[in-house]
């Protein structure tokens, strides 16, 4: 069982003032295949749709769980992670290794004008209540290759989980705690033996994440890299050593420094950072990143 969740794939934010942060959420199955959409267990929708809109979201955090019309889809539950700034956010749900899964489409600042879509279900203002978990992780690296196991233990009616997985390919295991609750707390993922800053509050899920590294290393151009590059950790968290390994992604310096100094604001342990530096070639890239993190301190 894995326990944070993010999405991967969505197109760069800009900065939008407000006065709170606002989101609709798009839910589409390109198959048309339809579905009741659920929010922090609250059913948003009588009939099911195959293409939702939920309007005027508010919370960083929702739980979303998707049931199908058809019995022989799955039921498909993920967590919702707002970004840091007011949009409208897509999501499509896909069907991977044989399992359904929901993954960004698009991520665009909040229009001023709605355009109507065809054969889209428009839900208006919901209120449901924002669902938090608090996480604690011990990574563990042992530094090979260890066979695969997952144990999942549930202790009844505390909202407690305690997760071991070992992982074959990564040469780590990861023991995990989480607890679930809701109300105004305000929790994030806890990195085992880390009492640096934070920058962003939940990394991306270590499968999500190798996703991605592969899709920004399959392009042939620095140029194309970056910009990929960017359009995923712009509504993502990421490691300082997850950072790293995209960096050396990047075949030219300038390249590498410039998505250096962007990923920084998208960095749980930014005090780890100096990780990044790793990826350089010349000590005048590692000054200047030094002096750009300075200067946003």
């Amino acid at each position: 069982m894995k326990t944070i969740t993010l999405s991967v794939l969505t197109l760069f934010f800009t900065a939008i003032v407000s006065a709170q942060l606002n989101y609709n959420v798009i839910i589409f199955t390109e198959d048309n295949s339809k579905f009741t959409l659920f929010l922090n267990n609250i059913q948003q929708h009588e009939f099911p749709e195959s293409n939702v809109l939920v309007t005027n979201l508010n919370a960083p955090l929702y739980r979303a769980k998707l049931v199908f019309e058809s019995p022989d889809k799955e039921t498909l539950e993920t967590n919702l992670y707002m970004p840091e700034q007011s949009a409208e956010i897509t999501y499509r749900v896909i069907e991977k290794k044989g399992k359904l899964k929901l993954r960004m489409f698009s991520a665009v600042p909040l229009p001023d004008v709605y355009v109507e879509v065809p054969n889209q279900r428009v839900i208006g203002t919901v209120v449901t209540e924002p669902v938090y978990t608090e996480t604690v992780s011990t990574r563990v690296n042992t530094g090979g290759t260890m066979g695969g196991m997952n144990m999942d233990v549930n202790v009844g009616g505390t909202g407690v989980s305690v997760n071991v997985n070992v992982n074959d390919n990564l040469g780590y295991y990861e023991e995990t705690t989480t607890v679930v609750s809701s109300g105004s707390q305000q929790n994030h993922y806890v990195m085992q033996g880390y009492g640096g800053p934070i920058g962003c509050p939940w990394p991306m899920e270590v499968s999500d994440f190798q996703d991605a590294k592969s899709t920004v290393a399959s392009k042939s151009w620095d140029e194309t890299r970056l910009s990929l590059a960017k359009q995923i950790v712009a509504s993502n968290c990421l490691f300082a050593d997850q950072v790293r390994d995209i960096v050396q992604l990047m075949e030219w310096e300038e390249t590498k420094l410039d998505f250096a100094k962007f990923a920084y604001d998208y960095t749980y342990d930014i005090g780890n950072y100096f990780k990044v530096s790793q990826a350089f070639e010349w000590e005048a890239s590692t000054e200047e990143l030094n002096r750009y993190i300075a200067n946003r301190r």
